[in-house]
């Protein structure tokens, strides 16, 4: 099976000084929900549009990825077929500076595993990047 990793954001400085911020660990949580839930009812457009405040990408760059995301999550629906939820995983930290969320976007034969990493800069914490793909053996890894 093809992997998809569908968006991996990782670009340091460009557009960060206009990034929204989030304070605390509960509003990163509660924002991740709220995109989560998006995804999970398979609203990708307003996911995006509720991440794309908070990314340290350019909006034309972000929006470009956001209709290559949409495109790749409808040539896999056929293949795992729609979304029907989702289901908070777990939260990992690597110092006092990053934190990721994990997650699943379900659908009706296949859990997708999406991940969002903060960064805490001076003015709080930022959406550095997120990632998804088909791969949900990798939530595995280390176990």
């Amino acid at each position: 099976m093809r992997t998809l990793v569908l968006l991996a954001i990782a670009i340091l400085g460009q557009g960060f000084a206009y990034a929204d911020t989030l304070q605390t660990e509960s509003e990163m949580r509660a924002f991740a929900d709220r995109v989560m839930a998006k995804v999970g009812s398979g609203d990708l457009a307003a996911a995006f549009a509720l991440m794309k405040p908070y990314t340290i990408v350019p909006a034309a760059e972000f929006d470009a990825m956001t209709l290559a995301s949409k495109a790749q999550r409808d040539q896999v629906g056929a293949r795992f077929g729609p979304a029907v939820g989702y289901e908070y995983i777990r939260k990992s930290t690597a110092g006092e500076s990053l934190l990721k969320f994990t997650y699943i976007e379900k659908t009706e034969r296949h859990a997708l595993p999406w991940m969002f990493y903060f960064y805490h800069s001076p003015k709080g914490w930022v959406l550095n990047s997120f990632v998804w793909n088909d791969r949900m053996v990798d939530l595995f890894v280390g176990s």
